[in-house]
């Protein structure tokens, strides 16, 4: 959940996006990493707030039915990141494809009872 924070306020994000393409191409990484206009932060905002909210609510009511759809929606985010890698994105996204897959394994993976 903390991870996603800085993505759902303004500023902050601007800098969590600074540091990804720091990373990017100081690793010399090949695939592009695009400027942002006013409406690319709208979203990146936006996603983040839902990230936050749905991670809080996922802490205050552990229900399998709720891991299960948090499950699934991260195997179709972790396709997603993969399909715009592959159209040119940066590959720096590949360690959010390994963290939602990682994720998604996590959520569903049994556990004895507490």
């Amino acid at each position: 959940m903390w991870l996603f924070t800085p993505l759902a306020l303004p500023y902050f994000s601007e800098i969590y996006i600074t540091i990804l393409k720091f990373a990017h191409f100081q690793l010399g990484l090949a695939g592009g990493f695009p400027g942002f206009a006013p409406l690319h932060w709208v979203f990146i905002n936006t996603t983040g707030i839902l990230a936050v909210l749905w991670a809080c609510i996922r802490l205050r009511y552990p229900v399998r039915d709720f891991a299960l759809a948090d499950a699934y929606a991260r195997i179709v985010v972790a396709a997603v990141l993969v399909f715009w890698i592959w159209q040119g994105a940066t590959p720096l996204l590949t360690l959010f494809v390994a963290t939602e897959i990682g994720g998604a394994l996590y959520v569903v993976w049994p556990r004895k009872a507490v």
